[in-house]
């Protein structure tokens, strides 16, 4: 029977001439509210209020929700209570179709193997998937081989170092040191002629730098616009000598007299792509059997020890099943905030880096330092305020990727390569930082997020300020503790 001839009542709301409300919809309204009370994890009678108004995003107390939806009936198109624990058949057919399309099942050969897998049961079915191993993709190997290459030993005979090691020490020694190119030169000269012949030691910064290189977590140096206007690093914009929106210049200019070939860029932030970190992941197996945690790891209802134990997280679950069902997706934070990287005592600068933790990692580690990982720093020295998107865009560039359609990668703990995707969950920030990413102004009589245009503000007669006295909390319910 169609869904929407049996739940034909959400949307006949009143009787003829306005009159009253249906039987039918107060009916059918208890069916719902006892239906949402019903469903694991709900606490002090609260359900998400599906009104046209609300369109499932507040938690309210059932009596409170039955109200709304008195007032301003269900949101369109509601016919499955996807927000309320019911599942979406029809949604689940179509991926299903797509499942059975990806893995090639229209051909005989498909058909036949479906018979046995039938035949001897789920559980042999993924015994012999886990069995089934494959070596890396073309750019994983690449990956390996220079890894394993790395991996040489100093020389013949030295078990505590090798080049890799050698080259990332020493370059953490020039940067915590803050040690010139010339004495970097000099000491690894030194060290190459006090070691044993045929030893692997760089012969200057150059080679050591090269040799971390071909991991290829690099980073990319992307043009600014003085005034934040624009960025010059999509292929159109490389061309341009001057922003095009305020027409301020690129380069520095020239000062007279030198012959300089290259052009120094007034502006420039530092921006560290994110995929071949998240490779790296899947790519170590320090790493990669940790990062199917919070899928092979599930706590009992109400119990929280990992954000996966949240509302929002079990929310994202029901409405994306198809990116849930997929234990290697990978589920994102993000946090921003300015910071002054020189002494207080000097003249200002903000400058702003944007982190993002992946979310997939057991508690222990999840939100440690290994795992945050550092995007991009926006320069300053001004706050980047309402232009913090233009400055977002490489990063939501690759979250768009990842999100639609993801990246193929190696994961070493299972020997198998599989399409990764990404989805940003939430961000971490204070209040200022929340309206520089929102969008949301943060200031004036609007300033809450949650209360919007039901804020109860007001401003002074004589202060000419906005005042919030006697308004803190008014979402909650009147009987609520606090």
């Amino acid at each position: 029977m169609d869904i929407r001839l049996h739940r034909s009542w959400m949307y006949n709301r009143l009787n003829p001439g306005r009159k009253g409300y249906t039987d039918e919809f107060r009916n059918g309204l208890d069916e719902f509210v006892s239906f949402a009370l019903r469903q694991e994890g709900i606490i002090n009678s609260e359900i998400r209020c599906p009104c046209s108004n609300c369109k499932n995003v507040p938690l309210k107390h059932f009596e409170e929700v039955k109200v709304h939806i008195f007032q301003k009936e269900f949101k369109p198109d509601y016919w499955y209570w996807t927000c309320h624990g019911e599942s979406d058949p029809e949604l689940l057919v179509e991926i299903n179709k797509q499942k059975f399309a990806q893995e090639g099942h229209s051909n005989n050969h498909g058909r036949f193997e479906n018979m046995v897998y039938d035949a001897v049961g789920p559980e042999h079915q993924m015994q012999c998937e886990e069995e089934m191993e494959e070596s890396p993709n073309i750019n994983d190997q690449k990956f390996y081989d220079l890894l394993h290459a790395a991996h040489k030993p100093l020389w013949h005979g030295c078990n505590d170092h090798t080049e890799l090691s050698t080259a990332v020490r020493l370059l953490m020694i020039k940067s915590e040191g803050n040690m010139s190119q010339r004495s970097f030169n000099q000491m690894v000269a030194l060290m190459k002629e006090t070691h044993p012949p045929n030893n692997l030691v760089p012969n200057d910064y150059y080679r050591t730098k090269k040799i971390v290189s071909k991991l290829g977590l690099t980073a990319e140096k992307i043009d600014c616009c003085v005034n934040g206007c624009m960025l010059y690093y999509t292929d159109e914009c490389k061309q341009l000598r001057e922003c095009k929106f305020c027409n301020a210049p690129r380069y520095k200019k020239k000062k007279t007299g030198k012959k300089s070939c290259k052009e120094v860029p007034i502006k420039r932030m530092h921006y560290l792509p994110l995929i071949p970190r998240l490779k790296r992941l899947y790519a170590s197996m320090s790493s990669a059997p940790h990062m199917r945690w919070h899928y092979e790891n599930k706590r009992e209802p109400r119990v929280m020890c990992h954000p996966s134990d949240g509302e929002a997280w079990k929310h994202f679950d029901q409405t994306y099943p198809s990116f849930a069902a997929k234990e290697g997706n990978v589920r994102f934070g993000l946090c921003t905030d300015g910071f002054t990287p020189f002494n207080h005592t000097t003249s200002s600068y903000s400058c702003w880096p944007v982190i993002v933790t992946p979310y997939n990692l057991p508690p222990e580690l999840c939100m440690t330092t290994p795992y945050m990982f550092l995007t991009l720093i926006i320069p300053g020295p001004h706050n980047p305020k309402s232009k913090i998107d233009v400055y977002l865009q490489p990063l939501i560039g690759e979250l768009k990727l990842l999100w639609d359609e993801g990246v193929l990668t190696y994961d070493i703990s299972r020997k198998r390569n599989f399409i990764m995707k990404v989805a940003l969950m939430w961000t971490i920030n204070d209040f200022p930082a929340y309206g520089m990413l929102s969008g949301w102004s943060t200031t004036g009589k609007l300033a809450c997020p949650y209360c919007m245009d039901k804020s109860k503000s007001f401003f002074l007669k004589h202060g000419g300020k906005c005042s919030w006295f006697d308004s803190h909390r008014q979402f909650l319910p009147t009987d609520h503790a606090f």
